[in-house]
């Protein structure tokens, strides 16, 4: 997902994956591609089943969010089922708090991201809502999760930027105590684009090989972000993913001594992941000093897991505070 433009401190990308476990991740768009054929709907009254604090949670709203779990997720039906009932839960909480703090997610942004999860295997909106049905589950299940989870994004983000700010203004300070410029500290940022060939769920040698071929063939020939990068949209079953300007210690650990050495418009080396034959695209180096570079002393995983810990004390505190009844 792209980062809000007013943003001023960029978060670690690892924390809005995490946010979008499942949902934004290529597997759910491999996962409807190779769902089978269309379930009949099954025609049932829906019942409430839990409510928070004034908001109900029905029984078809379950049902809905445990098919989306299983598929993209890998879930058996009884994980997901109990799954869905505490993510409907904690979905309720996020959207209620968002409200209170005055956060509003538009539908255009939430449609944004179901566009991109819908590219990643060739499909347009109309069609990829049509795969969703096609596998029991309501396009409306799927932007009510990502609506709750950017909501929660921005909330978050708040807090730890709060955190990071007061970070740097102590290491500010004591820079100047000990008689140093904060302005004798340089790092360099990146401009980065992902590009992910990506493999079937149940992969083989055979097809790790045949990716990586084809990765390193686009690698050969890549000159330049703006045609490498339109090459490789052009390519089946290929994603490519703005991840945007980074510190170089918000790079992945993995990934931070190639891109280092990567020549501006040029790939990196293709690496395995869960998701496929990956490569960062380096578009763009920019050098920057004073404050603004004393951002990459601050560890990429280190913000990382502050946030993941924000997330689950704010989430936790939310529970403790709020009426919650199951039926």
């Amino acid at each position: 997902m792209p980062f809000e433009t007013e943003m001023k401190m960029r978060m670690p990308k690892t924390f809005l994956t995490s946010l979008f476990k499942g949902t934004a991740a290529a597997v759910l768009a491999v996962g409807l591609l190779t769902a089978g054929p269309a379930v009949a709907p099954v025609a049932a009254q829906s019942s409430i089943k839990v409510i928070v604090n004034d908001s109900a949670i029905t029984t078809m709203d379950i049902s809905s969010r445990a098919k989306l779990l299983q598929l993209a997720n890998r879930l058996s039906p009884g994980a997901a089922q109990k799954a869905a009932v505490e993510e409907l839960i904690d979905d309720t909480l996020r959207l209620s708090e968002a409200k209170r703090r005055g956060i509003t997610i538009k539908d255009e942004q939430v449609n944004e991201a179901v566009a991109e999860i819908a590219s990643r295997s060739k499909l347009t909106p109309a069609q990829f809502a049509q795969a969703l049905g096609q596998s029991g589950i309501s396009i409306k299940t799927l932007k009510e999760r990502i609506r709750a989870q950017m909501a929660w994004g921005r909330i978050v983000r708040a807090k730890v930027q709060q955190n990071v700010r007061q970070e740097q203004t102590d290491l500010v300070a004591q820079m100047r105590r000990q008689e140093q410029s904060p302005d004798s500290v340089t790092a360099e940022d990146y401009v980065l684009q992902r590009v992910v060939f990506t493999l079937p769920a149940k992969r083989g040698d055979a097809d790790v090989q045949r990716r990586r071929r084809e990765a390193e063939a686009l690698r050969s020939r890549f000159n330049g972000c703006e045609e490498g990068l339109a090459a490789a949209k052009s390519l089946k079953e290929v994603a490519v993913l703005n991840i945007g300007r980074r510190l170089a210690s918000e790079v992945p650990p993995q990934m931070r001594e190639q891109v280092k050495e990567t020549k501006k418009g040029a790939l990196t080396k293709p690496q395995v992941t869960d998701q496929g034959i990956e490569m960062l695209a380096v578009c763009d180096r920019i050098t920057v000093t004073g404050e603004s570079a004393m951002s990459a002393s601050l560890d990429a995983e280190q913000m990382s897991a502050q946030a993941k810990t924000v997330s689950e004390t704010l989430l936790r505190e939310l529970r403790q505070k709020s009426n919650i009844v199951y039926r």
